[in-house]
């Protein structure tokens, strides 16, 4: 379990950052007094797999699996690039606002229709960091943002009825050293996106990472690892504090938004949960431990198998969840985002 051990050692130590981030916590009392009604109609989307929906592009081949049966089979019916067999984050986020999913960046010039919804910069593999997975990091999604702004494609009035959404779902813990033991990066994008112009910022914190099927499947998908589970807890308790103490609920530009606790109550069918029948065992399940779902061998036979009915997993792969595991969440994220927002 050394790669367990690193992730942890590499979990706690990116905490750090906070110590000097001062984000505003959903669901607090505090705070300066904002409209009771506001209107958001563009999302703008920064972050990983669990936010991108069609980034990752098809040069990479087999590499980039969210382009390959059978990822999208739940919707639209063919794969476009989000990982998953349906909907991700961004699309609840979206239909939430009552919006279209923005359009992703890579195909920008393709589908201006969507422009007026916002765009999409997130990407399968990034981070805060370089990853190591040769994907755009935070920073550098966010000077693509800029430049659209500088070429005119989205006004400084676009971006007062505007949002952003930032996913951080761990990629950061796998791939990076010690490069920076201040973590100062995610405080100055944070920072940078507000004096772009963008009103309000939305920032998950951890899933239950400990929960996935890469951690369950030696437990046959009985159990989550414990002590990723506890490290991730940990993580997101003193995030929580450390937004309280620093941003005094003075701050209504950041929201943390919770899908730890989102993901949680849907495993441990809380009150309102929607049951989902197999929480750990993933939909599209890799035949061994070194294959991912979506893998093929030089014949062409699939290196993984799939389940009948998406709908009754959590999870589709080895780490993201399916469209049905983001609808059951996403009903618990929704107070939060409403309050936020003032919708």
């Amino acid at each position: 379990m050394a790669k367990a051990n690193r992730f942890l050692a590499l979990l706690y130590a990116f905490s750090l950052v906070f110590l000097v981030m001062g984000t505003r916590i959903a669901g607090s009392a505090h705070g300066k007094q904002r409209p009771e009604h506001h209107y958001v109609n563009k999302l703008f989307v920064f972050g990983d797999s669990y936010v991108d929906t069609g980034n990752l592009g098809r040069l990479l081949g087999r590499l980039a699996r969210s382009w390959f049966d059978p990822y999208g089979m739940t919707f639209p019916r063919k794969p476009t690039g989000r990982f998953s067999d349906g909907r991700v984050l961004t699309d609840y986020v979206a239909s939430f606002l009552r919006i279209r999913s923005p359009i992703p960046y890579r195909i920008r010039k393709f589908g201006q229709k969507l422009l007026p919804y916002g765009m999409n910069f997130a990407v399968a593999g990034s981070g805060i960091f370089d990853t190591g997975n040769f994907q755009s990091n935070l920073t550098a999604q966010i000077d693509k943002f800029q430049a659209q702004i500088d070429d005119g494609v989205f006004s400084r009035h676009d971006l007062k009825s505007s949002a952003a959404l930032i996913a951080v779902s761990g990629n950061d813990y796998q791939f990076l050293s010690e490069l920076d033991p201040d973590y100062l990066h995610l405080k100055v994008d944070l920072k940078r996106l507000s004096h772009i112009g963008v009103p309000e910022v939305i920032v998950t914190n951890l899933h239950p990472i400990g929960c996935v099927p890469y951690y369950t499947r030696p437990t046959k998908y009985t159990a989550c690892y414990s002590n990723v589970s506890s490290a991730v807890a940990e993580h997101n308790r003193r995030v929580d504090e450390l937004m309280q103490e620093l941003g005094g609920g003075s701050d209504t530009t950041f929201l943390s938004l919770d899908v730890n606790t989102a993901f949680l109550n849907v495993l441990h069918r809380a009150k309102g949960a929607k049951e989902i029948k197999h929480p750990l065992v993933p939909c599209c399940e890799s035949r061994s431990n070194t294959t991912e779902c979506g893998e093929i061998d030089a014949e062409g036979n699939r290196l993984y198998r799939v389940c009948r009915r998406p709908e009754e997993h959590l999870y589709w792969d080895s780490v993201h969840p399916t469209q049905a595991g983001w609808a059951a969440a996403f009903e618990f994220l929704r107070p939060s985002l409403r309050e936020f927002l003032r919708l």
